[in-house]
């Protein structure tokens, strides 16, 4: 896709909660820290990155509040009817809004660039060489 690519839709199970985007991600990216394993229920997040302006959301999420490793705030918004989080915001960038990928239900949707938390992912996760693995994650 280019950067003036249709818009996108991502939604929770239930299209209660949805997200659309207008152009391509500023970055796309998976984490494998201990809260994102449990935020997502699954090994790793795998999240891609839009300017505020781009997005607009539809449905009333649910948002919970949790503090990351360097002491930054990261809002989860999920669905309160069926617990699908389809999008955050976080402390550190205040104008950009991340989205979970696979509430995009996209197979050809980029990959990610770089893996953070790589020092904690499960043994058996290999991830394409072109993935960066990142130990941690930058303060």
């Amino acid at each position: 896709m280019t950067k003036d690519a249709a818009e996108r839709t991502a939604r929770c199970n239930c299209g209660g909660l949805a997200v659309t985007v207008r152009g391509e991600p500023t970055d796309v990216y998976g984490c494998s820290c201990a809260a994102c394993q449990r935020d997502t229920g699954s090994v790793f997040s795998y999240a891609a990155l839009y300017p505020e302006t781009a997005v607009t959301v539809a449905g009333e999420p649910t948002v919970w509040r949790r503090h990351g490793e360097a002491g930054r705030w990261i809002d989860n918004a999920f669905c309160p009817v069926c617990g699908g989080t389809v999008f955050f915001r976080m402390e550190a960038f205040p104008d950009i809004v991340g989205v979970s990928v696979g509430c995009f239900a996209d197979p050809e949707f980029a990959p990610p660039a770089r893996l953070f938390w790589a020092s904690t992912r499960h043994n058996w996760v290999a991830l394409p060489a072109e993935v960066e693995l990142i130990a941690t994650q930058p303060g």
